[in-house]
């Protein structure tokens, strides 16, 4: 038992389960104790130093495991720094706290509200949205993940840290003072009682078929790289031809609507509206809906492009002109605003995205309350975050109660119904047609979630309001008395 004293060991195992947390090689029981060495190696007053730079290095290196073409190392050690010290700034106030406090309940649920705050504001406001959330950690647990129809991702990290902030309390106070106090294992026990419950709530509501009427959809996946369509003109004319004979093969097979990947074409400014008008002939012929995601070159700079998608009707209307609006951090596109628009078709109500658009809750949430049964998501995305990125879409769909169809270059396609459960998929990197069809609901369910939204956040600024306030009030009685 002296390990869970000797700091190198708290270091280590730490940085072990941090490694294996989240985004691909992620082991979604280590999200549950992930954080406990750290609490613990702060509670016996090792240095804070060395643990700001132990947690950097971590987190540089669990987010190297996402990089190849085109995330560089660069971005990595960026993301990594800025991870590490959010990290290690959470960790030294919230035990700062617990040496002010009296009481251990108040410290625990200090301790899960302040991260889990922290982190719905880095995911509504940051360039990196939804990446750093805890509930990530659990993609792929399709039971657990229905929780998320109740309080959000935001709702399902603060049990994680609640879990492991009353872990460490229980473990510290057994080894240091043989004795639990009751308000540890009381919330510890709540705590395990909780997830057992969304357990139970996840098997109850996966037993019932979402009721109402299913429409055909389909994923067009181009298996040429954006960099090979705007250097070979030949090899551009050739994927466009491929991409319209596959929407004509989707449509065949009795798809209602097609969804082309992001950036499926390149299309220059003078041919765009050749293009549009082969692609609305098409849609008439057909019977179909297109969304077609195409970019085009922006010729006053090199490898800079307008990405946007053209959603065209069956009867050869264009429904919506959209471009993507929540850009990754040094992507060489443009940025244009868009309308956020839910469109009545006579198969239901849908929306459209593009890739990354989906990692912000600022965004995701527009199309909630705008009443969208099923969001049609071009994307792109690379060997290091794939499914991973295709699976946090379907998160979404989750707490918002609609349907996701997320075509995808260089990663996973894959047509969700809101409870997230997979209607059909397409990897990218194995051998196939790069056409996926598939039935899906168009029923938009009204979740707990898509009603009152993070509510558990509000719940937590109150909370740490309230913590805040006690503490102004005990310094202006210490300055009175001194």
């Amino acid at each position: 038992m002296k390990l869970l004293s000797h700091q190198w060991f708290l270091l280590s195992i730490g940085g072990i389960l941090i490694g294996f947390t989240g985004m691909n090689w992620n082991v979604p029981i280590f999200a549950w104790v992930m954080l406990v060495p750290f609490l613990r190696y702060l509670r016996l007053g090792y240095s804070f130093p060395k643990l700001f730079f132990s947690l950097i290095l971590f987190q540089i290196l669990s987010t190297l495991r996402i990089v190849n073409e085109p995330f560089h190392l660069v971005i990595a050690l960026v993301s990594g720094v800025q991870g590490g010290i959010v990290f290690s700034s959470l960790l030294w106030l919230s035990n700062r706290y617990r040496k002010f406090s009296s009481s251990s309940g108040v410290s625990i649920f200090f301790f899960a509200f302040l991260f889990t705050c922290v982190e719905w504001i880095g995911a509504y406001f940051s360039d990196l949205g939804v990446w750093g959330m805890m509930a990530n950690s659990q993609i792929g647990n399709l039971i657990l993940l229905q929780s998320v129809s109740i309080f959000g991702a935001t709702g399902l990290s603060f049990l994680i840290y609640l879990i492991n902030v009353s872990l460490e309390y229980f473990l510290s106070e057994k080894l240091d003072q043989t004795q639990i106090t009751p308000n540890t294992w009381k919330i510890l026990l709540f705590s395990l009682i909780l997830l057992v419950c969304f357990y139970f709530f996840g098997t109850f509501r996966l037993s019932f078929p979402i009721e109402g009427k299913q429409i055909k959809v389909a994923t067009i996946t181009s298996k040429t790289e954006i960099q090979n369509l705007s250097k070979d003109p030949i090899q551009n004319e050739i994927n466009t031809h491929l991409i319209i004979e596959k929407t004509r093969l989707a449509a065949k097979e009795g798809a209602k609507i097609v969804v082309w990947n992001e950036g499926a074409v390149l299309v220059s400014k003078e041919k765009e509206s050749e293009f549009l008008k082969q692609i609305t002939s098409l849609s008439k012929e057909v019977q179909i809906e297109i969304i077609a995601a195409y970019i085009i070159p922006i010729e006053s700079k090199e490898f800079f492009f307008d990405n946007k998608l053209v959603w065209i009707g069956n009867d050869g209307t264009i429904r919506q002109t959209y471009f993507k609006q929540f850009i990754v951090p040094g992507e060489p596109v443009s940025k244009n605003d868009s309308e956020i628009k839910v469109i009545s078709t006579d198969f239901g109500n849908f929306s459209v995205a593009i890739c990354y658009d989906f990692d912000s809750l600022r965004v995701t949430n527009v199309h909630s309350k705008l009443g969208s049964g099923i969001t049609l998501i071009p994307a792109s995305d690379w060997k290091g975050i794939n499914p991973f990125h295709t699976e946090m879409a379907a998160m979404r769909g989750i707490e918002n109660g609609s349907s996701i169809v997320r075509s995808t270059r260089s990663g996973l396609s894959g047509i969700y119904d809101a409870y997230g459960r997979v209607k059909g998929s397409s990897d990218y990197f194995e051998e196939n047609d790069g056409i996926l069809v598939s039935s899906l609901p168009v029923t938009k369910l009204n979740t707990f979630y898509s009603q009152w939204g993070d509510w558990i956040v509000w719940i937590g600024w109150c909370y740490l309001g309230f913590v805040m306030l006690r503490v102004f009030i005990f310094f202006i009685k210490q300055d009175k008395n001194t």
